[in-house]
C-alpha cells in the first residue's frame, strides 16, 4: 500500500529562494524513506506551498520533520504553518 504525505504551508521569503534548500535536502529525505511527488504554490498566493511526498510510514515523516527543524525553517517555512495530511492508496 502506498503512503503519501501532503504538506500545506506558508513561506517568508519567495519560492525560488525556498526551492534551493528544498532541493539540497532531498537526498537526507530518500535516505529517511520519503521521496517527493511534487511541490508548488498556489497561484493565488505565492507564499502559499504544498508538498506532496511518498514515505515508507508516517513515522518516517514525523521524524525527519521533527530532527530537521532548523534546516526546514532555513529554507523560509514557517513551521507554525505546516498542515500535514496523511494517505493511503
Amino acid at each position: 500500500m502506498a503512503k503519501y504525505v501532503l504538506l500545506k504551508f506558508k513561506i517568508n521569503n519567495n519560492f525560488s529562494d525556498w526551492e534551493k534548500t528544498f532541493y539540497a535536502a532531498q537526498p537526507f529525505a530518500r535516505k529517511a524513506g520519503i521521496n517527493s511527488i511534487s511541490h508548488s504554490y498556489n497561484v493565488s498566493d505565492n507564499k502559499s506551498i504544498m508538498v506532496l511526498m511518498t514515505v515508507d510510514n508516517q513515522q518516517s515523516w514525523e521524524n525527519f520533520y521533527n530532527e530537521n527543524k532548523e534546516l526546514i525553517s532555513s529554507s523560509g517555512h514557517i513551521l507554525e504553518s505546516t498542515q500535514t495530511e496523511y494517505y493511503e492508496n
